[in-house]
């Protein structure tokens, strides 16, 4: 009787774990199946492997929709993905008329996905060009971050492969050459030679016994220019002395020499008066001028005589000072040799 009883209750359990187990499948299958959105399509031209049915797809990290189905285009050379957009991302159809499509991995595990983003607006149209007409509206796609990489690898290596590396390495040789040819025409064992000629006579200009005696001459040369400076340190003071004697020569006569401008001033203002009377007659004394001419010559003789005379007697005081206050030249002072 109470093995009936466990029987039965395990029954029960098993019946009741199979129909929820059936209820969960057709759940999900419907719930995939009665899935509503929105149909595109974008077409790769390169491999999608790692992308499969019901891979997500994103816009700028946003989940928007799923893969509905990977297959080959009609051109056999394309493929086709279409994509299920949800009806919340799906209102409009050319909402995503100015993005692009691209295959983005998920992390290291090699889980692919479709990623939508916008269009930079200098960015270039890296789209397939389609000889068929889609099904559903198509979203331009760009080709992955890897082939983008391979595809510069690509140039980059071709880039490399175009340099004429030989035809280089045959200019650096020749260059080479060259420099090799001008070392051996410099002639360096001539300008060693010269170089070494130069320092001898570098040395010999260098002797230690004509460095002394330059310098015993310099000596001297020093010893002749502090006695004559001291000299001459001598003969300003005498000079100041004779220029205060005459400055207080001048204010003893201050008197004197203040009437003798003031009648000088006089003098001057007559002066002026004759020549604005003698104005008028200047053209009749022309012919007196051209007689006057022979005694102004004679007068001009004298004075470059006067002049003359005048020069002596400043070079003497120049030379002697005292003769101004003493009057007789002061004995020539024995220079000792």
């Amino acid at each position: 009787m109470a093995s009936a009883r466990v029987n039965f209750s395990v029954g029960l359990f098993m019946t009741a774990g199979l129909a929820l187990a059936t209820l969960a499948v057709i759940w999900l299958g419907m719930t995939s199946f009665l899935r509503k959105g929105e149909l595109f399509v974008t077409y790769f031209d390169e491999s999608v492997q790692g992308l499969g049915v019901d891979s997500p797809v994103k816009y700028r990290g946003v989940p928007v929709g799923r893969v509905q189905a990977i297959r080959i285009a009609p051109d056999y050379h394309l493929i086709e993905v279409v994509i299920l957009i949800d009806d919340e991302h799906a209102a409009d159809e050319n909402r995503f008329a100015d993005s692009v499509a691209a295959i983005s991995n998920v992390g290291i595990t090699g889980a692919m996905f479709v990623e939508i983003d916008k269009r930079g607006p200098q960015a270039h149209d890296f789209s397939p060009r389609l000889g068929f007409t889609p099904e559903y509206p198509v979203i331009a796609s760009r080709p992955s971050d890897i082939k983008k990489l391979f595809r510069e690898i690509d140039e980059i290596a071709m880039k490399i492969q175009s340099i004429d590396f030989k035809g280089i390495s045959d200019q650096a040789m020749l260059a080479f050459a060259t420099v090799n040819t001008v070392m051996t025409e410099a002639q360096f064992g001539a300008i060693s030679a010269d170089i070494r000629t130069l320092l001898a006579s570098i040395n010999a200009a260098a002797n230690p016994k004509r460095l002394e005696s330059m310098a015993k001459n310099m000596e001297q040369t020093i010893i002749a220019s502090r006695t004559l400076m001291n000299t001459a340190a001598e003969e300003l003071t005498r000079l100041d002395t004779i220029l205060v004697q005459f400055q207080s020569m001048i204010e003893a006569n201050r008197p004197h020499v203040d009437t003798a401008m003031n009648a000088l001033a006089s003098t001057a203002l007559k002066a002026d008066v004759v020549m604005t009377q003698t104005h008028a007659t200047v053209f009749q004394m022309q012919g007196a001028i051209k007689d006057l001419e022979a005694r102004l010559a004679a007068t001009a003789e004298n004075l470059e005589q006067t002049s003359t005379n005048l020069n002596t007697l400043i070079g003497n005081v120049k030379d002697q000072p005292a003769q101004l206050i003493f009057g007789q030249p002061k004995a020539p002072r024995k220079v000792e040799e």
